[in-house]
């Protein structure tokens, strides 16, 4: 069996070939037929369509009379006496129709024409056997409908359709009235068609239908013999129904001629195509022979390179094969990316190409030396590679046997010692850490003997390394045995656990202890269950570390100048003491104590003798309090004590011998100093029952007895803590009040007294808060100077009042300026002159229309500076008034030098002008001085007519007051105005 094989393949090969070729023709035969076949149907289906749609004109164009019939019917609301006449002249129009005629309530009773269709006369065709089924389903469908194909009257056969006909009785009902039919000549139709000439063009067909009263197919017309299976048919819609028209070619579908000539040549094709299989197969047969002997010998030549080629691949650094000057003339490495390059662009370059200067002389230099002796190695050199970076080789030559006359070679091995050049270097390192390290490094045997210590050991406990080798590592690292920390629980630790930290006190060789962190591990031989071979210990001294952690401790809970307890750790002992008072039921007090203008003393000495004044003050306070008793510093001149088990009657003792100890001067060279305490005082627990509320309540009494003078002190009360919690609330509320626009501006003339006419206003901020009501400026005013939005709030009101004077000013109104009052805060303010101008320049206000009036204690309190800022409003030509002058502390001297345009008299010295004379003698000189100094003068607060003559008489310029007007709002002053003008 193995003996024929060979000779069964051609003949395989041709079996295959020829069934696949045969195969292939096939399917392309069959696609072409199926092709063919489809386009036969495609064109039988067109033919078909065609006669159809000539079929389906010639039945409706003759149904189309019954449509002139029904219309004949209505109009004549069932009666058509001269049917005969007009059916005769309608027939000629209608080719095709046999006859036309009328059947109330479906009899015939009137026919055209009536020569032979005598027999239809008084047909009844809802009750016939064959027409009475189609007929009453025309009734009742109320459409047209086709019946027959059907033997006629007047003979052949024929289709009737039939139109039922309703009409509407006198109620407007619809009622059946019968039906107009028109009867159909099949030939006629058929031949307009044009059927006969499906036959000449080599079809079958077959038109039929399907009885609408049994479903059975009926045959029209058909060609002899008919269309057979298989058909293509096209339908056509008819009233009651469809015809369909099926066509198949005499010849039947598709070219038997066609089919076996394709089918011959199909063959033909396959038997060539197996033939050429055979003669490929036999020459395939052939060329494998010599094949298999080329490859024989090949086989034995490539074991013998792959021999060469293992032997080689199994060194794992580069090998190069390199002539004697130095020019490569092989290269192996299985790790490309120990080369500089690819190896196939390395071979014929020479190593200075390759390699950087330095290595490539050294190669060279191992290259002389092989050629030399034979061989060299040791040479090291470093190659920063491209994928690598440096990389380090220790090279090894030897010079490789040659045929007499061929030049000599070199073998150079290239051995990659980068890893154990960093094994050396990170050895070095950390012998280098070892040594330097800051901290104490102790090796020991198992035995806990210390085989190596670092310099860090000696320098921290006196001992050096030949006193300390050989000795117990416990007596040198730990001192003595506490509870956290013995020497032997330690070591003996090891056995269980790798490592212990922790804290504990050494000794020095000179007797000392010291505190160290000490950490202790072990090193086993092998895995962690190995047995221990070493202990390393680290220490190092913390000593200085206590230390400054006991300094942040201090500066945590003392204050750094006078070494008082800070709030911090006053906090804490307020707390402690009130639970033991409320424990026990008793009281405490909490005094808030604040030096009287301490910042004076730094304004004009300097801080340093402010900072040994407080020290002073300090030391003079410790002095007058019992053991447990707490003085605090809080920051500042500000200074808390805490009495615990006090009664108020006690506090109130103690305060008292507080303000006069302070009183009594401080000698502090080379100056005497002496100041004064302001006192607040709260008590615990009906004044609160936590240190924030007993601090809170203390510092608004201390607050309360510096507005009542300084130097003395206050308990706080539910009157004071009403006003601070109105305070607060006035203060939360004014944050919002700007965005919220609940300001707003009322403006008080101001009247000639000479004239009577109305010369400027006073601008007036009033404030109407959703809650709190209408809040006087004498109580938001002061709240918003201490919290700062005083100055936001001027230039609101700057900026308003500066707008309605514009417009004002636009309407031609009686003003000549507006003043709008400046508090000492704004004042003060260095921005002032730029927010002046720019509220101007917004409002396009000339600076002479804008009076700002100052009060006395404002311009006083700091000349140089207040003279400074007048003079730069001046320049911009903005007047300046005194307001409430002769109420403050004024200083003459200044006020000659200041830029004041104007002085207003109080309403206080106004008031009672008609009683008093004293009043009356001020307003007087106030006025007299003015006009000595060339200012204008405007009397407040004017409410009489006497106030008035008096104010008159005297040469007082302006009046201002209810005997005039009230401050009105913005709408309101300028109907005044209006009045006015």
């Amino acid at each position: 069996m193995p003996v024929s094989t060979p000779s069964l393949r051609p003949l395989t090969a041709f079996v295959g070939v020829f069934a696949l070729a045969a195969a292939c023709a096939g399917v392309l035969i069959w696609t072409l037929e199926s092709q063919d076949r489809a386009e036969q149907r495609s064109q039988a289906a067109d033919m078909a369509g065609d006669h159809v749609q000539a079929l389906q004109r010639a039945i409706e164009l003759a149904l189309s009379a019954n449509n002139a019939l029904v219309a004949l019917v209505r109009q004549g609301r069932g009666s058509v006496p001269q049917f005969e006449e007009i059916g005769t002249q309608m027939l000629p129009f209608y080719p095709g129709i046999a006859a036309m005629g009328l059947s109330p309530s479906g009899v015939v009773r009137q026919v055209v024409p009536r020569q032979g269709n005598e027999g239809a006369m008084d047909f009844d065709m809802l009750h016939d056997p064959q027409q009475g089924t189609e007929s009453a389903h025309a009734r009742a469908s109320g459409r047209l409908t086709l019946a027959g194909p059907m033997e006629l009257a007047q003979g052949g056969l024929g289709v009737v359709g039939r139109q039922p006909v309703y009409l509407d009785d006198e109620q407007g009902q619809r009622s059946f009235w019968g039906f107009t039919y028109v009867a159909i000549r099949l030939p006629d139709v058929l031949a307009a068609a044009r059927l006969d000439q499906l036959t000449a063009r080599g079809y079958r067909y077959r038109l039929w239908r399907v009885r609408p009263d049994n479903g059975q197919e009926q045959t029209i017309a058909a060609s002899a013999p008919p269309a057979g299976a298989g058909a293509m048919s096209r339908s056509l819609a008819l009233p009651n129904g469809q015809w369909t028209l099926g066509l198949t070619p005499a010849q039947g579908w598709g070219a038997a001629g066609v089919l076996a000539l394709r089918c011959a040549l199909g063959l033909l094709f396959a038997l060539l195509m197996a033939y050429l299989a055979r003669l490929l197969f036999a020459l395939k047969a052939h060329e494998r022979g010599l094949a298999d002997q080329v490859a024989q010998r090949i086989s034995e030549i490539q074991a013998t390179q792959q021999q060469l080629r293992a032997t080689i691949d199994a060194i794992p650094d580069p090998l190069f094969e390199i002539d004697q000057d130095g020019r490569y003339c092989s290269v192996h490495s299985q790790r490309a990316e120990l080369l500089m390059g690819p190896a196939e662009q390395l071979i014929g370059r020479n190593v200075t190409e390759v390699l950087p200067t330095l290595a490539a002389l050294s190669v060279l230099d191992v290259l002389h030396e092989a050629q030399a002796q034979g061989w060299s190695v040791g040479r090291q050199i470093m190659l920063d590679l491209p994928d690598l970076g440096p990389t380090w080789f220790e090279l090894s030559a030897a010079r490789k046997p040659q045929a007499a006359g061929a030049k000599p070679r070199i073998i150079l091995l290239s051995r990659d010692i980068t890893e154990r050049k960093r094994s050396q270097e990170q050895l070095q390192l950390t012998a280098q850490v070892f040594d330097q390290s800051s901290e104490a490094i102790v090796i020991a045997d198992a035995s806990h003997r210390i085989v190596r210590i670092n310099r860090a050991f000696s320098r921290i406990t006196g001992y050096q390394e030949s006193e300390a080798v050989g000795q117990s590592v416990r007596l040198l690292t730990m001192a003595e045995a506490g509870p956290d920390c013995n020497a032997d629980a330690v070591y003996a630790r090891l056995a269980r656990q790798e490592r212990w930290e922790g804290e504990s006190w050494g000794r020095r060789k000179d007797g000392s202890g010291y505190p160290q962190w000490l950490s202790v591990s072990s090193v086993r031989d092998g895995d962690a269950n190995g047995p221990i071979t070493h202990s390393i210990t680290l220490f190092r001294d913390i000593s200085l570390q206590r230390e400054a952690q006991e300094r942040i401790q201090r500066l945590a809970h003392f204050d750094p100048l006078t070494d008082l307890p800070n709030r911090v750790l006053l906090a804490e002992r307020t707390q402690r003491q009130i639970a033991q008072e409320q424990a026990r039921g008793g009281q405490l007090a909490l005094l808030f104590l604040d030096l009287d203008h301490f910042k004076n003393v730094n304004d004009s000495l300097g801080h340093r003798i402010g900072d040994i004044l407080l020290v002073a003050v300090a030391r003079r306070l410790q002095s007058l309090i019992g053991p447990q008793d707490t003085v605090s510093r809080l920051g500042g001149d500000e200074f808390l004590l805490l009495l615990p088990a006090t009664s108020a009657a006690h506090a109130a003792k103690v305060a008292s011998a507080l303000l006069t100890a302070v009183a009594q001067p401080f000698q502090i060279d080379p100056y005497e100093l002496s100041t004064t305490l302001s006192v607040g005082i709260a008590m615990c627990p009906a004044d609160g029952e936590s240190f924030d509320t007993l601090y809170q309540r203390a510092d608004a009494a201390m607050y309360s007895a510096k507005q009542s003078g300084r130097n003395r002190y206050g308990f706080f009360t539910a009157d004071l803590q009403a006003r601070t919690a109105r305070a607060l609330q006035i203060e939360n509320a004014l944050r919002r009040a700007l965005e919220r626009q609940q300001f707003e501006l009322h403006y008080q003339p101001q009247v000639s007294l000479g004239t009577g006419q109305v010369v400027g206003a006073e601008a007036l901020l009033r404030w109407h808060h959703p809650e709190l009501g209408v809040v006087a400026p004498a109580e938001f005013i002061p709240v918003a100077e201490n919290s700062g939005q005083i100055v936001a709030l001027g230039e609101w009101v700057l900026h308003t009042a500066a707008h309605d004077a514009k417009r004002w000013l636009d309407m031609q109104l009686p003003l000549r300026a507006v003043s709008v009052n400046l508090s000492a805060v704004q004042f003060r303010h260095p921005q002032l002159p730029e927010m002046v101008t720019r509220c101007l320049q917004q409002a396009g206000l000339p600076a002479r229309r804008l009076e700002l009036e100052l009060t006395e204690g404002a311009a006083v309190d700091d000349p140089v500076a207040a003279l400074a800022m007048m003079d730069q409003l001046h320049d911009r030509g903005v007047r300046l008034s005194m307001d409430d002058f002769g109420t403050g502390y004024s200083s003459l001297s200044c006020l000659k030098r200041f830029q004041i345009y104007k002085l207003k008299i109080d309403q206080s010295f106004v008031r009672d002008l008609d009683d008093d004379a004293n009043d009356r003698a001020i307003v007087s000189a106030i006025i007299r001085m003015a006009q000595a100094l060339g200012m204008q003068t405007t009397a407040e607060g004017v409410e009489t007519d006497g106030q008035l003559q008096f104010l008159r008489a005297q040469g007082c310029d302006e009046g201002q007051g209810y005997l005039f007007s009230r401050p009105l709002p913005a709408d309101a002053f300028e109907a005044y105005l209006r009045a006015m003008k």
